[in-house]
């Protein structure tokens, strides 16, 4: 699978802890990356959302 540096970059930074997003946040990267099976997400009670990195996608950040 071809990452691009900025999708490589993000992942490099959910390996640290997970990240928040806005309720009205819409990427590209992260809907490509939970596509891929990368990235998955879970709505927080208060309207954002919560990226947090798989295993593949530790094994494709390294």
């Amino acid at each position: 699978m071809e990452l691009t540096d900025l999708e490589r970059e993000f992942l490099r930074k959910l390996l640290g802890e997970s990240w928040g997003s806005p309720s009205m946040f819409d990427h590209e990267i992260v809907a490509r990356l939970m596509e891929l099976g990368l990235v998955e997400t879970e709505p927080l009670p208060s309207g954002d959302i919560e990226c947090r990195i798989t295993d593949a996608g530790r094994a494709a950040a390294a």
